[in-house]
């Protein structure tokens, strides 16, 4: 089972559920509805998950890239919504 590696060291279970619920997010303050690209949605999801399913650990630097590798290519207006959220949340 992939674990993740916490931005402060911890390790956690990856959870699919997380990354489906911050690409609602993402889409929301992008100004979408979930429903209106949950083609995209889906798409962005079983892509991650095929790519992170093959790892033991992963480090969530990682997936965020990933996620937003994804999201570039589908739907660039949901991406720059993320990188905001991380910009004014997340940034050290």
């Amino acid at each position: 089972m992939t674990r993740v590696i916490k931005r402060k060291g911890g390790l956690e279970h990856y959870d699919p559920n997380k990354i489906r619920g911050s690409l609602q997010k993402a889409t929301i303050d992008a100004g979408y509805s979930v429903e209106e690209k949950k083609d995209i949605i889906n798409e962005v999801f079983t892509n991650i998950n095929k790519k992170l399913d093959k790892e033991e650990k992963l480090e969530t630097e990682t997936i965020r890239a990933c996620l937003l590798t994804e999201l570039d290519k589908c739907e660039p207006y949901i991406a720059k919504s993320w990188r905001r959220f991380d910009k004014k949340y997340k940034s050290p």
